[in-house]
């Protein structure tokens, strides 16, 4: 493991501007509403209550219930079109909204949870150009988060989640950690591992705009396990991964990745697609 101090850091770049949180307002229990609200705090941004469920038979009252009880961000509320396809919704009203980030429940499906998000999450991750905050069923929100960890292989597919996470550390102003998940390799030389040329250019780039940046190594025959076990020690840690919507392409982004980790693990994790648009468009 290597830990790094930048120098003083440039002016900040915002990577989201607003924080879409999808409500279903015939729900009393929002579990996904308080970490929506802490990410709109960090950030200093405006939060957007979404109903996605027009069976209430007053949403944007019950939506207007829940802002009274926020009182130290600016809400917004916003009422959707009744469809038969909600994540696809929510999906395209994120893509209207330059620079918004979404975050939303996901919850388990028992012995499927491992491998399975919630038909909603699915939706939207399978088209959505936007990072996606998912809270799981363990999910804990801590008081502040202590740091922004990356998880990546140092493909180029890679690049987004670290430029995102390392974007969302600088303003959040925490300290950034970029992990290499790799498989066990017990006769190699850990140093190895931490000086790859992935890495250093992760730590390299982060180090120029003045972060505190640590960068190492995960080794384990299943990464989302082992993603999960290193988040699981380290429930106040922000999580970054990857995830493009479809399994066939690759492994380490396939959705039951993501569903595992989020579904197994008490941390916030930020699900950031591999064509990710900037936060300003």
């Amino acid at each position: 493991m290597i830990t790094e101090v930048g120098p003083k850091r440039p002016q900040l770049v915002p990577c989201y501007e607003e924080v879409i949180a999808p409500i279903d307002p015939s729900h009393t229990h929002h579990r996904a509403l308080d970490t929506a609200t802490m990410l709109s705090r960090m950030a200093k941004v405006p939060l957007i209550l979404v109903a996605v469920d027009t069976r209430h038979r007053d949403a944007r009252s019950a939506l207007n219930d829940l802002a009274s009880t926020i009182s130290d961000v600016v809400v917004d509320i916003e009422v959707l079109a009744p469809s038969d396809h909600p994540g696809e919704e929510i999906r395209d009203f994120a893509a209207s909204r330059k620079g918004s980030m979404l975050c939303m429940p996901t919850p388990a499906y028992r012995g499927l949870r491992e491998t399975l998000l919630h038909p909603t999450s699915s939706q939207v991750l399978a088209g959505t150009r936007r990072p996606v905050v998912l809270v799981g069923p363990r999910h804990r929100l801590p008081e502040r988060w202590s740091e922004i960890a990356a998880f990546v292989d140092e493909s180029r597919s890679s690049d987004a989640e670290a430029a995102f996470a390392g974007d969302l550390a600088l303003q959040a102003g925490l300290p950034l950690t970029v992990m290499k998940v790799l498989p066990p390799m017990p006769l190699r030389d850990e140093s190895d591992v931490c000086e790859s040329a992935g890495l250093r250019r992760y730590a390299a780039e982060a180090l120029r705009r003045g972060q505190t940046v640590t960068w190492d190594a995960l080794h384990d025959k299943l990464p989302k396990r082992g993603i999960a076990s290193w988040l699981e020690a380290r429930p106040t840690v922000l999580a970054v991964l990857g995830c493009h919507g479809q399994p066939a392409r690759s492994h380490f982004r396939s959705p039951s990745v993501a569903a595992h980790v989020v579904h197994e693990t008490k941390a916030t994790v930020v699900v950031v697609p591999a064509d990710i648009s900037s936060g300003r468009s």
